[in-house]
C-alpha cells in the first residue's frame, strides 16, 4: 500500500470515526472500565505479594505450633531462651506479635520489640519523628505509616493500645505488613498483656543448628521468617484468581461487542471499500480501516482506562481486619495492561476484516 493510498484509508477511518462520536466514546469507556479493571487487580496482587511474601533466607521464627507467631497468638515460656542458647545458637531475639482492639475497625497489630536488638532485623526509614532507642522510658512508641494514615497519627501524638496511652516518637515505613505495626519495647508490651516474662516468638540466625520445619518440646516449631505470611497471603489468591476471571470475561465481551461495532461500520462502507479494491487497493487496506478506527477508540479508551486506574489505586486501600493493602502501579503492570488492551483492540478490528473479506466484490458492489 502506497503512502497515498494510506493517507486515502486514514482519511476514511478518521472521518467515519468522528462522524460516529457516540459510538466511538461508548467502546472507549468499555475498554477503559475493562483496562482499570484488569490493572486495578494486578496493581493489588502486586500490593499483596510486596507486603505479605518477605523472606529473610538467613532467620528462623521460633514460635507455638498451634499459632501464626508472625502475627499473633503465640505466646511461649521465657525458658525457650535457654533451651535454644544450650543449643549454641549465637543470636536470640525475643518479639511480641500481638493484636489489640475490640473489634476489627479498631485492631492494631502491636509488636513488641526488643531495643537492643531490633534494628538487626528489619530496615525502615523514619518519616517523620525518631526511632525508638536503648534507654528511653516507658509508654513509647512507633508508628507504620499505613496505621497512622488510617488512624490519623503523626508523631506526638497518643495511641492508645488495650486502653493506654502511648506516645509516638516517630513514623516508620519498612515497605511490608510492618507499616500496619506498632511498635513499642519488649517490657511494655510485657506489662501490657500481662505475660510476665512470655514472649511470641524467638527469632534467630540460620547457621545449620536448628532448621525449617524442625520441632522442640514444649510444641514449639521452628519456621522460615516469613513464611508464616507468605501463607497467609495465598489465602486471598482464590478471590484474586476470581476476579481475574472476571476481568478477563469482561475483556471478552468488550472486544466482541468493539467487533460487532466496527463490523457494522464496515458494512456502511462496504461500496466504497469494494470500489477502492477494484482500482488497486489491497486487501489489507480494509485491515487498516478497521484498525485506524479502532487505534482511535483504543487509544482514548487507554487515556481514561489510566486515568480511572490512577485515581482508583491512590483513592482505594483495601483494609482486611488491621491490615492495609497498598496497590503497586509497576513497569510490568502497565506493560501487561497494555498488551491486555491491545488484544482487545486486534479482535476488535481482525474479527470483522476477516469476516467482510470473505464477501467477493461483486457481491460487496450489488449489495445495498
Amino acid at each position: 500500500l502506497s503512502m497515498s493510498g494510506f493517507l486515502v484509508i486514514l482519511r476514511l477511518g478518521l472521518h467515519d470515526l468522528f462522524s460516529h462520536r457516540r459510538l466511538a466514546l461508548i467502546m472507549s469507556i468499555s475498554i477503559a472500565v475493562a483496562t482499570a479493571m484488569y490493572a486495578f487487580l494486578v496493581a493489588y496482587r502486586a500490593g499483596l505479594a510486596a507486603e505479605f511474601n518477605q523472606q529473610t533466607p538467613n532467620l528462623l521464627v521460633v514460635h507455638d505450633n498451634q499459632n501464626v507467631g508472625d502475627i499473633s497468638g503465640s505466646r511461649i515460656s521465657s525458658q525457650v531462651a535457654e533451651t535454644l542458647s544450650g543449643l549454641g545458637i549465637s543470636m536470640i531475639i525475643p518479639e511480641i506479635h500481638a493484636v489489640t482492639g475490640t473489634s476489627i475497625q479498631n485492631a492494631t497489630l502491636l509488636r513488641g520489640i526488643d531495643l537492643e536488638q531490633y534494628t538487626r532485623l528489619e530496615s525502615f526509614s523514619i518519616l517523620s519523628g525518631r526511632s525508638l532507642e536503648p534507654g528511653d522510658p516507658p509508654r513509647l512508641a512507633m508508628v507504620g505509616v499505613l496505621l497512622a494514615g488510617r488512624q490519623d497519627l503523626k508523631a506526638g501524638d497518643s495511641i492508645s493500645l488495650r486502653g493506654r496511652g502511648f506516645t509516638i516518637v516517630g513514623i516508620f515505613q519498612n515497605g511490608t505488613y510492618m507499616d500496619n505495626q506498632a511498635w513499642i519495647s519488649l517490657t511494655d508490651a510485657q506489662a501490657l498483656l500481662d505475660w510476665g516474662q512470655d514472649v511470641s516468638v524467638y527469632i534467630i540466625p540460620d547457621e545449620g543448628i536448628l532448621h525449617e520445619g524442625d520441632t522442640l518440646p514444649g510444641g514449639l516449631s521452628v519456621t522460615r521468617k516469613g513464611e508464616n505470611l507468605r501463607l497467609i497471603a495465598a489465602q486471598y489468591q482464590p478471590m484474586l484468581n476470581m476476579w481475574q476471571i472476571v476481568s478477563l470475561a469482561l475483556g471478552m465481551g468488550v472486544s466482541l461487542t468493539l467487533a460487532n461495532a466496527l463490523w457494522r461500520l464496515a458494512w456502511l462502507r462496504r461500496h466504497e471499500m469494494a470500489i477502492l479494491r477494484t482500482t488497486g487497493f489491497p486487501t489489507s487496506s480494509l485491515v487498516g480501516y478497521l484498525l485506524i478506527q479502532a487505534g482511535g477508540i483504543t487509544l482514548l479508551g487507554i487515556l481514561l482506562g489510566g486515568l480511572f486506574t490512577v485515581v482508583f489505586t491512590t483513592s482505594i486501600r483495601l483494609t482486611v481486619s488491621s491490615f492495609t493493602i497498598v496497590p503497586r502501579l509497576e513497569a510490568g503492570t502497565l506493560l501487561t495492561g497494555l498488551g491486555w488492551v491491545g488484544l482487545i483492540m486486534l479482535a476488535g478490528s481482525l474479527l470483522p476484516a476477516w469476516w467482510l473479506s470473505r464477501f467477493n466484490l461483486a457481491q460487496l458492489l450489488h449489495s445495498k
